[in-house]
């Protein structure tokens, strides 16, 4: 199979901005490449035809030109064999307070500290290698949840998560590795529920975390959890504050995240009102990281 080929040339410049703009588009097709004692890359996007290609690249040229101005792009057949490990480059291994997130092509050679888990990872084309301040602010939210669990004896086993938007399956996956006994997680993009579903298996969880396919508004199944996490645009946020609180048990905690720090008012004070409207009782908290912000709610 041959796959279709957009890339452009950039520099170590424009590669936040670039990321950032992607990462609002909710567009999984494009990874970016940078030598790091050159600071030159190449930004490229993969697609299953040439049509296709062509077809959206007139959608993101106008965002892409007004972020880092004309760009010259190169059109070309990609072999199969050419792109699919052309991302590894750009995925490494990180870690937070014991948790550790690794591609899986260094499981044979990254050596996990004893006591530590381990979450593997093949991305593959849909956007969640972890990499990105907005999976990260959800990881630090993640973990200060179970510290403030523990000081409450509560216990891991008795609680559930859901991962909205779950994207490659990394945050429900972590979830699970520090023991949350039932996590599920969903997506409005079929590709994503499936890489999810292949990341649990790596991580020989199959049938452990379940995903499928759904949206705000028909993902949660009429269940309540625990801990929600929410990694989508802060438009999207917005319009759907009702779905979200509504889908967290009392206790529990809700983690807004994918949200520019400019943005972030906008969405506090929107899950604000919303709340007060529902009668809740409840602590609200944001954090920054780089040009991203999220947004905490623990409901009592």
């Amino acid at each position: 199979m041959s796959l279709f080929q957009v890339s452009f040339p950039l520099n170590g410049s424009q590669v936040d901005s670039l990321e950032d703009l992607f990462y609002e588009l909710g567009d999984g097709h494009w990874n970016i490449y940078l030598d790091q004692d050159t600071q030159l890359g190449t930004a490229s996007g993969i697609y299953e035809s040439e049509a296709d290609a062509r077809e959206h690249w007139l959608q993101i040229q106008s965002p892409i030109t007004g972020v880092i101005g004309e760009v010259k792009t190169k059109f070309e057949v990609l072999p199969d064999t050419d792109w699919k490990d052309s991302y590894k480059i750009h995925f490494q291994p990180w870690a937070f307070e014991g948790l550790h997130w690794v591609p899986i092509w260094e499981k044979e050679t990254y050596v996990v500290p004893e006591g530590d888990a381990v979450v593997w990872l093949d991305p593959g084309m849909a956007f969640g290698t972890g990499n990105h301040e907005t999976t990260r602010l959800c990881i630090e939210a993640l973990i200060d949840f179970l510290k403030k669990l523990k000081l409450e004896e509560r216990l891991l086993g008795d609680l559930s998560c859901c991962d909205a938007g779950c994207g490659s399956g990394i945050l429900a996956i972590s979830a699970k590795k520090l023991g949350f006994s039932s996590v599920v997680g969903f997506d409005n993009d079929s590709d994503a529920v499936r890489i999810s579903d292949e990341n649990t298996a790596l991580n020989d969880l199959s049938g452990k975390v379940d995903f499928w396919e759904g949206d705000l508004e028909t993902g949660f199944h009429k269940q309540t959890y625990d801990l929600v996490f929410a990694n989508i645009l802060a438009v999207v946020l917005i319009e759907q504050p009702y779905a979200l609180l509504t889908a967290v048990r009392p206790g529990g905690r809700l983690i807004l995240s994918g949200i520019l720090s400019k943005e972030s008012n906008e969405v506090r004070n929107k899950y604000q009102e919303k709340l007060d409207r529902l009668g809740k009782s409840y602590n609200i908290s944001s954090h920054r990281l780089g040009e991203w912000s999220d947004v905490i709610i623990d409901v009592d």
